[in-house]
């Protein structure tokens, strides 16, 4: 079943058309209806003067052959079913349809001949010619000069309003009926024709600063295409700034990679060439961990700026074996002073793994989660290395629950949580980047599933 928003275009497209057709179809039907009520007056006033006219010389004839039936000498012509056999269609019919009653009056009003259905009592309309209407009756008095009588037909405005009633209805009622059917055909028509506007609403969510690639034109119509132009020249800009600021930050990271590595080492030596009790061996050691520091950042300068260049997917499209590039990662971490022996991971698992993202991309993710763990994670508790299946990796550590309030900022650039730990505050950034560009997804927990403390996450990785 299709539904709309109460806010969305369709739903304001659908709400007014259906609208303005109701208004304009009741308004034709009540014309229409007009126009048949004043039809069918018309026709029922025709059949009074025509019986009036046409009959008066039958009754006449009638009358003068026939003895009166009532007190008073009135005639009383009897119903035209007498004499037939009762339950016949015909009959049946004749008497359904028997609703007029007539009179024949003299010139002094006196009743000398009715129908079998009339009133015994004359009309209580004057004797002129014409019609004449009251609460009950429609009455067309027709003057028989040569005779000086007065020929009254009469038919209930009972049966006159029932007749039109019953004929309005049955214009409204297929109305009625198919106004449902036409609320549901506009808004299907809507939702048909609004389809090329789904489709680049589609195209503009699915860009984002790893895709800016220009909205193909073909299937918008030209009321949006002007639209869908100044998009497309939008995001050229946008692409062109953002290409301007990785490569300036790829380029500086890269240029400052020699010089902070040469400083690091002459500094290292400076330390080993120092004295223990020389003044200025403090200092040296400060300037080595600032020196660390600025070569950390500038590696994650590095990764970042590859991370928002769009890396990530597997060079085939198809799904890789990731183990090998794991152990990798694994080694080169328990060779570091904070990984040595507190990683925790069984290799076995580790040749399930497989999924559809470059071998370097995600040795980035995977460093930079089990750094992060490392760092944050409380030094005699192991960082815990999970695979699950052949998509999902989790990297969990011990430490302080994390405030839910900080779990959300926690992927944004150098955003830190409260911890005395050293760090640019830009691994998960550059985690969550990745993951967007593959169709991977990054969760973070805290604490960690089971536990009451520590922080968890997990790496659910796209596979083709």
């Amino acid at each position: 079943m299709m539904k709309f928003a109460t806010n969305s275009l369709q739903f304001a497209l659908a709400r007014r058309l259906t609208i303005i057709v109701t208004i304009f179809w009741i308004a034709g039907s009540g014309l229409a209806a007009n126009s048949m009520y004043e039809e069918m007056e018309e026709a029922a006033d025709t059949g009074l003067v025509e019986t009036a006219r046409q009959g008066s010389a039958l009754i006449i004839d009638y009358m003068r052959t026939h003895a009166p039936d009532e007190a008073g000498g009135v005639v009383v012509i009897p119903a035209p079913s007498d004499g037939l056999v009762k339950g016949d269609d015909d009959v049946d019919a004749i008497i359904d349809i028997d609703f007029l009653m007539y009179q024949l009056r003299s010139e002094t009003g006196d009743l000398l001949l009715r129908s079998h259905n009339s009133v015994t009592e004359p009309f209580p309309v004057p004797l002129q010619g014409g019609f004449y209407q009251d609460d009950d009756l429609r009455v067309y008095t027709a003057v028989i000069a040569e005779h000086n009588l007065y020929m009254q037909v009469a038919e209930p405005m009972e049966h006159r309003d029932e007749a039109i009633l019953e004929s309005i209805s049955a214009q409204f009622l297929p109305i009625a009926l198919l106004i449902p059917a036409v609320i549901i055909a506009i808004m299907f028509g809507v939702r048909q024709g609004l389809k090329p506007v789904r489709h680049v609403r589609d195209e503009i969510e699915a860009r984002s600063e790893g895709n800016l690639s220009p909205i193909e034109q073909d299937k918008a119509p030209d009321e949006i295409s002007t639209i869908v132009t100044a998009v497309n020249r939008l995001m050229a800009k946008l692409d062109a700034a953002l290409r301007a600021e990785r490569t300036f930050t790829a380029h500086s990271a890269h240029e400052l990679r020699t010089p902070i590595a040469a400083a690091l080492a002459q500094t290292q030596r400076l330390l080993l060439e120092l004295p223990e009790n020389h003044q200025g061996l403090k200092r040296a050691r400060q300037t080595e961990e600032s020196l660390k520091r600025l070569s950390r950042l500038s590696e994650k300068l590095l990764q970042l700026a590859r991370a928002e260049a769009g890396v990530g997917t597997s060079p085939t499209g198809e799904n890789q074996k990731l183990g090998t590039t794991l152990g990798m990662v694994m080694d080169d971490l328990e060779r570091v002073s904070d990984g040595a022996g507190r990683i925790e991971f069984d290799a076995q698992t580790a040749g399930a793994l497989r999924a559809n993202i470059d071998h370097d991309a995600f040795a980035i993710c995977l460093r930079n989660l089990i750094e992060n763990a490392l760092k944050h994670g409380r030094q005699d508790e192991p960082v815990l290395i999970e695979i699950i299946g052949s998509d999902t990796i989790r990297v969990s550590n011990g430490g302080d629950v994390v405030n839910p309030a900080d779990m959300a900022d926690l992927t944004a650039r150098f955003k830190r949580s409260n911890t005395k730990a050293g760090g640019a505050g830009l691994g998960l950034s550059i985690v969550e980047t990745i993951m967007r560009n593959t169709g991977g997804k990054l969760t973070l927990q805290s604490p960690r599933p089971g536990k009451v403390d520590g922080f968890m996450a997990e790496l659910r990785l796209h596979q083709s």
